[in-house]
């Protein structure tokens, strides 16, 4: 089969994350395969890190930017000579007619209490989610919660499945006792609104903690689409670090040696922040919205209503304390949460994307 796939966005988050994790596995399960991925011009560097080895892929340099006008007009040339397409997100241009696969990681253009846009934005969002509910071949959700939430807002789709993602693409070596780690309550998410960032630094500052514990927040490098003011929001507080664009190395060292993982956001679709904490052996305090539970499921992670600003503040303060204590049996249980998450991997969610567009060409 010679397979197009379009890569052209996420690639500061986490769909890029996807596509760095799945293509190799792709490249492996379908060596007779031609897989020709679109990648940004300044995105080629990370794509040649992660899968420009496999001599059955080829990464083509693509200047279409998504969410454009050129994109509905103009990309459609680069579907030529494929058997099929695989839109690593859900934006499909409406004039696409090839064969075509789909994997939607949320529905938030849908969701105007999240995510700002205007209302030419959100009609387009609704009729591009129309066209991929009619006319996919395939349509792949990160989570049974976004498939169920798809089949309310849009409609059941030709061929739907759940593919989760997987977790091991960062090395954290062997788990350090939440002991001997840094008083550091982590945060790894972009600067959107849905991420919850206001009601998290305001529970930071009420909660009454030891002063060694610090938060430390972690965001892409790039600026995202309606991106809120990190800095701004965290005001003059002393004990808030903000870093921007850390490598993977940098990553998983903090995630390694943090204490605390806090997922306060509102709304995911998957959720890959939880997964990594649980599998780096830090206390996980997580909002129950979107797929965390279901991602956690089985594990020992404590739940906050995200909305519940009283309830996330007690939530930090217990957390903090549990840790000051050195509660017994706490790093068994955090290795429980170790051997769950290890479920997720990226070997296993490339062998299932590799069954479903096989299907879908066929």
């Amino acid at each position: 089969m010679k397979l197009l796939v379009d890569a052209r966005t996420g690639w500061g988050h986490g769909i890029g994350r996807v596509v760095s994790n799945t293509i190799p596995g792709i490249a492996d399960f379908r060596p007779r395969w031609a897989v020709d991925v679109l990648v940004p011009p300044e995105h080629i560097p990370t794509a040649q890190a992660a899968f420009g080895h496999y001599g059955n892929v080829k990464i083509v340099p693509c200047a279409i930017p998504p969410f454009s006008r050129s994109e509905q007009t103009a990309l459609h040339r680069f579907a030529r000579g494929y058997d099929l397409t695989w839109f690593t997100n859900y934006w499909v241009p409406l004039a696409w007619r090839g064969r075509f696969a789909v994997t939607v990681h949320d529905m938030l253009h849908l969701m105007p209490e999240f995510t700002p846009a205007s209302v030419p934005k959100r009609l387009m969002s609704r009729l591009t989610f129309s066209k991929v509910r009619r006319d996919a071949r395939a349509v792949m959700f990160d989570s049974r919660f976004t498939e169920e939430a798809f089949r309310r807002k849009v409609g059941v789709p030709r061929v739907g499945s759940t593919v989760q993602l997987g977790g091991d693409h960062l090395d954290y070596g062997a788990p350090k006792s939440v002991s001997q780690r840094s008083k550091r309550l982590l945060v790894v998410a972009a600067p959107k609104k849905h991420k919850n960032f206001e009601l998290l630094f305001e529970a930071w500052r009420r909660a009454r903690v030891a002063p060694h514990w610090t938060l430390t927040i972690i965001s892409p490098q790039e600026m995202l689409r309606n991106s809120v003011n990190l800095a701004a929001m965290a005001g003059q507080e002393g004990r808030i670090d903000i870093r921007r664009g850390v490598s993977n190395t940098e990553l998983a060292a903090l995630y390694a040696d943090s204490a605390i993982l806090l997922m306060p956001s509102l709304y995911e679709g998957f959720g890959l922040p939880l997964l990594e904490g649980m599998l780096a052996g830090a206390l996980c305090v997580s909002s129950n919205a979107g797929s965390m539970v279901e991602i956690a499921e089985g594990a020992f992670v404590h739940f906050v209503n995200g909305p519940d600003l009283q309830g996330w503040v007690a939530s930090i303060q217990e957390a903090c304390a549990i840790v000051d204590r050195g509660t017994p049996d706490l790093d068994t249980l955090l290795s429980h949460n170790i051997a769950r998450a290890r479920r997720f991997r990226w070997q296993r969610t490339a062998e299932q994307v590799a069954s479903v567009l096989e299907a879908a060409a066929a």
